[in-house]
């Protein structure tokens, strides 16, 4: 029994990190993306395809009109989840 909850708990992670990690394709980014980007200390350290989830991330809040420093704190705390898959 225990083992098939840890199965079901494996399989719903990574069905959740399909939704959360999303594919992004190499892209132009907006200037904005990059301001946000560059004030995220840990985000260059990231794998190229996180920075790109980063960047997508960062970009919808952009679009989304979301408060600048309130997409800077998403943005630290997306990053820093990040460094556990990279």
């Amino acid at each position: 029994m225990k083992d098939e909850l840890l199965n079901h708990a494996y399989r719903r992670i990574i069905e959740l990190e399909s939704l959360l990690l999303v594919d992004v394709p190499e892209t132009v980014w907006p200037a904005e993306v990059g301001m946000v980007f560059g004030q995220i200390e840990s985000a260059g350290d990231l794998p190229a395809h996180h920075q790109r989830r980063l960047k997508h991330h960062i970009n919808r809040m952009w679009l989304e009109k979301m408060p600048v420093p309130a997409i800077i704190t998403a943005a630290r705390s997306l990053a820093a989840a990040m460094e556990n898959y990279a």
